[in-house]
């Protein structure tokens, strides 16, 4: 199984370098760092008139101190939200993040 969870860090890591764009995250204390993430904004969340809904891919390696509800995503120009953080076994995360419009 440690074999599995290599081989899926190095794809993560892979997919990232290729897909991936620098957005600037701002943890709920502590000073707002760049990282490198795959912002997807088809997602199944439900919608509201006021509110645009996202997923961005990263890193967990990419941060000093885990996600968590309430810190900010810059991406693409637009301010994010996190509400969701569902990490994976080999070291990646999926943030769902809100933008209010």
């Amino acid at each position: 199984m440690a074999a599995w969870s290599q081989q899926s860090g190095l794809a993560n890591a892979a997919i990232l370098a290729a897909f991936g764009q620098p957005v600037l995250y701002q943890p709920g204390t502590g000073d707002p760092f760049t990282m490198t993430g795959i912002l997807d904004r088809r997602t199944d969340e439900q919608r509201h008139p006021d509110t645009v809904y996202a997923r961005l891919f990263v890193a967990l390696s990419s941060f000093s101190v885990p996600p968590d509800h309430g810190d900010q995503v810059t991406a693409d120009g637009a301010l994010y939200t996190v509400f969701e953080v569902l990490n994976d076994s080999a070291g990646g995360c999926w943030l769902s993040i809100r933008e209010k419009i």
